[in-house]
């Protein structure tokens, strides 16, 4: 969208500043522009609501207000996470981008909910309503402005990855559709039909709440932590065996607090490696994530004996006999130890996120039977990976 970019280049010059500040820039700069043409169509939609006495107009009208009140939580979410850290808050202060969508997706539930009373009035004892075409013209006007608007702040929230900004352009594109029932709802009006008036303005409240519930349980989910996507762990996973010396990559943790990332990794190396050399390679692991990603990685190091001829047959067993199970998505870190008192195979194994407690303990002894059965002179020990690794 050239336009969009024009103006966001016009008014947020990245420079060189940092991505930090320029993130927190482009959230305020959407915030203010959002109180400003909220503010403007609430008079507008206020004035034509009492000149018409119509309350789906002035139902529409209170919901533009609250966007003029969501966008005020938008600016308060971005200053609030641009914070550094501190001794109470030592991974900073992102997540307050969303608390600031959960208010404001409260903040919608309530004028939904306030509402429907209104409305429910309106339809047991309607008043008749006359709107001139002129009024209903200003009303579609304001819906072509709201939606230019929501698609602003759509482009704004893909470009800073902001679930902020995403719930203010649907707080926005909610006025909207809110604004287009209402046009329905005066149009009929004129016609004869006042109950209109009240139906029109239940289903303008029932959809603000439905809007507010959706954005909420996003914010929720931001809030409570959710897994990571298939792809942003392959990548990392993908950028990491590229580094010469990595054999192989597993649980892969990646938290979020806002813009900023964290992800811890373990990597497997050859046993035969030096200390120096095994940390020359995980200092790669992380140079090359910090790059990549903008992320604070941590590193485990894994040493492995791939040419183990014991290791080998292991995981050719574990190959033939195992790969097939859909209760298991992987296995890694596979090693041998063999002394005069004992000789133990171990390693790790992911299972499918939809197995339950009893049924990963089922899998793992069949797979340690199976092992024993193969390799009686061995004790078999299994290390059953966290669902939120990868």
């Amino acid at each position: 969208m050239p336009f969009f970019e024009l103006i966001t280049e016009k008014f947020v010059h990245k420079g060189k500043e940092p991505a930090r500040n320029y993130r927190t820039r482009i959230g305020k700069f959407q915030g203010w522009i959002s109180i400003f043409i909220n503010s403007f169509l609430f008079f507008v939609k206020l004035i034509i609501g009492f000149l018409v006495g119509s309350v789906s107009v002035l139902a529409d009208a209170v919901h533009t207000l609250s966007d003029v009140l969501s966008s005020g939580v938008v600016i308060w979410g971005f200053h609030e996470s641009e914070k550094p850290a501190d001794e109470e808050h030592p991974y900073g202060h992102g997540r307050a981008e969303y608390i600031a969508t959960l208010i404001i997706a409260v903040l919608l539930c309530v004028v939904g909910i306030e509402f429907i009373e209104s409305a429910v009035s309106r339809i047991i004892s309607p008043s008749a309503i006359y709107p001139e075409w002129w009024m209903i013209a200003v009303i579609g006007g304001t819906i072509l402005l709201k939606e230019v608007t929501a698609r602003y702040a759509e482009f704004l929230s893909a470009r800073i990855a902001s679930g902020t900004l995403h719930a203010d352009a649907w707080h926005h594109r909610a006025d909207a559709i809110s604004s287009f029932m209402v046009i329905v709802a005066m149009i009929a009006g004129r016609f004869g039909y006042h109950q209109a008036d009240g139906w029109v303005g239940l289903g303008v409240a029932l959809f603000i709440i439905w809007t507010g519930i959706q954005i909420s349980k996003s914010a929720i989910d931001d809030l409570i932590g959710k897994p990571p996507s298939y792809e942003e762990v392959e990548d990392i996973r993908n950028i990491v065996q590229k580094i010469d010396g990595i054999l192989g990559v597993h649980d892969i943790s990646i938290h979020r607090y806002g813009r900023d990332r964290f992800v811890s990794i373990h990597i497997e190396i050859n046993a035969t490696e030096t200390q120096g050399r095994a940390h020359d390679i995980a200092e790669e692991v992380e140079t090359a994530l910090s790059q990549a990603y903008n992320v604070e990685p941590t590193v485990h190091i894994d040493p492995v004996q791939p040419e183990n001829p014991m290791v080998q047959k292991v995981g050719s067993f574990l190959d033939v006999t195992w790969s097939q199970d859909e209760r298991i998505t992987d296995w890694h870190d596979l090693r041998v130890i063999e002394t005069e008192r004992h000789n133990v195979i171990l390693f790790g194994v992911n299972t499918s996120a939809g197995l339950n407690q009893s049924g990963t303990i089922s899998c793992c002894r069949e797979i340690e039977d199976s092992i024993a059965n193969e390799f009686p002179n061995y004790e078999v020990e299994i290390k059953i990976s966290p669902l939120y690794r990868f």
